[in-house]
């Protein structure tokens, strides 16, 4: 019998069932194509920039169960197959209340500078998401999104991705050819071109911080289009 461990925190807490987390694990083994090598980790990121996550914990959780799930410092974990948690239905519990956590997947292929991106990497974190995510959707826009391709795979879908700072600029290399990828209005998130195919798994995103301009005395690149 696994060991009982309080989870401890406010009444409705942020969590997500494990079932649902598995989605994303096949979807994972599904397209790994798109990142071979690429481990799978998820990330918790505050829904309030700047909110203290040092003292995050997180459980498997269900009744006469509960297995800690070691949290980096940077907010991120693995997640394994648990056919008891599985068989219980259990839930990911963390300590903080319901909505104050976004759940991300967190794929990077070893080697690339923190500032860089793979674009496969990224597309391959959207089809986790989308496993994950879909049934939280209504209805109506779960069916669009089917529709249309899937968010991975359209361009009717802008898929936003976050950043650990706040943004300057983001740029699309591949070989001689690149592109400025748009930014949101928080200049904390951009959209990379999953849908497009002319740009191949290997292209990389360079991402440039607001403070990085500002220790060089370059203006930060505003880009909003």
């Amino acid at each position: 019998m696994q060991k009982i461990v309080d989870v401890q925190g406010a009444r409705d807490p942020d969590l997500r069932p494990y079932r649902t987390m598995l989605r994303g694990l096949d979807a994972y083994a599904d397209h790994l194509q798109l990142a071979p090598g690429a481990p799978l980790r998820f990330m918790l990121i505050p829904s309030a920039p700047g909110a203290a996550m040092d003292d995050v914990t997180l459980h498997l959780s269900a009744d006469n169960l509960s297995i800690p799930i070691p949290l980096a410092p940077d907010g991120t974990f693995s997640l394994s197959r648990d056919k008891t948690a599985y068989d219980a239905n259990a839930d990911l519990v963390s300590n903080k209340k319901r909505a104050s956590l976004r759940w991300q997947p967190d794929i990077h292929t070893p080697g690339l500078p923190p500032n860089v991106r793979r674009l496969g990497d990224l597309r391959l974190e959207c089809e986790v998401r989308w496993a994950v995510e879909q049934d939280q959707l209504s209805f109506i826009m779960r069916n669009f999104f089917r529709m249309a391709g899937g968010p991975c795979h359209s361009a009717l879908i802008h898929v936003p991705f976050p950043s650990r700072h706040p943004l300057a600029s983001v740029e699309a290399r591949s070989g001689e050819r690149s592109m400025a990828v748009r930014l949101k209005e928080d200049m904390r998130r951009y959209v990379p071109p999953l849908h497009d195919r002319s740009w191949d798994d290997n292209t990389l995103l360079i991402l440039t911080y607001a403070h990085e301009h500002v220790a060089s005395g370059k203006t930060p690149i505003i880009n909003l289009h």
